[in-house]
């Protein structure tokens, strides 16, 4: 029986993988015009955003990325007309750089997740209420385990 379940469990999970994947694929179609933003500087951004000012270092952790791909993120967004994030010195530790975002990078976040959410909300208009109800409760029971997960 533990198999059994085992399995299920496992083939609910690539399902629900592959159904994230479909969702980032049909939410990013044509967002890299006109100085739109990539998915890790998209990240970068609402790491920053939840967490506040933060050294380069934690935010490569977090998002799991290589020294030399967060450097390329970080400069692409400083170096905008209107830069998105603001880089200096850190005050207790002179080797370290802090990040903060600016108000264009919380004006370009948040229209980067409402273009994300549009196209989402399009999507979910097509499940009747009792689904959208169905799907919300299964929401929150993720998100509930995931914060377990944060914590352990």
């Amino acid at each position: 029986m533990a198999t059994g379940t085992s399995q299920r469990v496992d083939d609910l999970a690539q399902d629900l993988f592959e159904v994230v994947t479909q969702i980032c694929l049909s939410t990013l179609r044509g967002r890299r015009r006109g100085g739109g933003l990539k998915e890790v500087e998209f990240l970068t951004l609402s790491t920053l955003h939840a967490q506040g000012t933060m050294i380069v270092g934690e935010i490569q952790r977090i998002l799991g990325v290589l020294p030399a791909q967060m450097s390329r993120v970080i400069r692409s967004l400083e170096a905008r007309d209107r830069p998105l994030i603001q880089c200096r010195i850190n005050s207790r530790d002179k080797r370290k750089i802090a990040v903060v975002l600016t108000h264009a990078g919380e004006k370009a976040l948040l229209d980067y997740q409402g273009a994300r959410i549009g196209g989402i909300v399009d999507r979910l208009r097509k499940l009747s209420d009792d689904e959208q109800d169905d799907l919300l409760r299964i929401l929150h029971r993720l998100q509930d385990l995931l914060e377990l997960r944060g914590e352990g």
